[in-house]
């Protein structure tokens, strides 16, 4: 039996990944803990296998410079403190939750898990945490930088809403195809606990098997709840020029996507819902 320490109570994820690990309740010892006010620090740290940090300050939608200090104190400073102890008291393997972003806020075609190049201080800001972790790791700490790209499911917050309220609404779509990579919680969750399994370091960046266009999440969500969307390439024309202009729109149609060759771990075997099923469970 592995015993696993979650820093992340109260988080989306966190709470996902502890939930599916106690469905094993013959192979795992599992405990979840708050990053905040230093709480982690109180838990029972003794013969614990695998560390789960999922501490830091997600990719807000408005994000400002003077919050910039703060989220180099989580998650740059954090994290290296969390890995220090960790290693301290005998961890062999971290999984940190470090982000797509560390490739760019809109990174296209991404095909070299090495190649970071952040374009925001919280791409930077995650970086530099997975930075001072890689100086930390030997043959007897390991870590994984797992870098996930849009995450999704029940009771999420983030962009996925958004797309969900268009979805359900608007009576015409654009045709328009772009390149997304997203993974479903439950997905994400039995990932996590490959890798625990595997005891592993690395760079990882698991997605779907499936690429998606923000055109086939619509499509997907409006059948879920049975909304009629007629799909049209009359305005297809005009996104390009809408990317360049506009935030919101650069955000919904701009590539977006990791090479599937990079995410092909244990053969995609963690890919344990597809696509449509997965929006069917997250719109139920």
């Amino acid at each position: 039996m592995k015993k696993v320490l979650i820093l992340g109570k109260d988080s989306y994820i966190g709470e996902h990944i502890y939930s599916w690990l106690k469905q094993y309740s013959d192979d795992y010892n599992v405990a979840i803990v708050p990053t905040m006010n230093y709480e982690w620090k109180k838990a029972d740290w003794n013969n614990v296998d695998s560390v789960v940090d999922l501490a830091g300050i997600a990719h807000i939608n408005h994000i400002t410079e003077d919050m910039k200090p703060l989220f180099y104190s989580v998650n740059r400073d954090l994290t290296g403190e969390i890995g220090k102890w960790s290693k301290e008291h005998g961890v062999p393997q971290m999984v940190y939750f470090s982000s797509m972003n560390v490739y760019g806020d809109y990174c296209s075609h991404i095909t070299d898990r090495n190649a970071e190049d952040p374009t925001s201080f919280y791409g930077d800001s995650k970086l530099q945490g997975d930075n001072l972790l890689r100086k930390l790791e030997d043959d007897s700490f390991k870590v994984a930088h797992v870098r996930p790209p849009f995450v999704y499911g029940k009771g999420c917050k983030g962009n996925y809403n958004i797309i969900s309220k268009i979805a359900k609404k608007t009576p015409i779509f654009p045709t328009y195809r772009n390149k997304k990579s997203m993974i479903y919680i439950d997905n994400l969750c039995e990932f996590v606990r490959l890798l625990i399994d595997s005891g592993e370091g690395g760079i990882y960046t698991p997605q779907n098997k499936e690429l998606v266009s923000t055109g086939d999440l619509v499509r997907e969500v409006s059948r879920s709840v049975h909304h009629k969307v007629v799909f049209m390439p009359l305005f297809n024309w005009a996104i390009p020029i809408g990317v360049k202009m506009s935030k919101n729109v650069r955000k919904g149609f701009v590539d977006d996507y990791c090479d599937m060759s990079l995410s092909d771990d244990w053969n995609f075997k963690y890919c344990v819902v597809n696509f449509r099923e997965s929006i069917k469970r997250t719109e139920a």
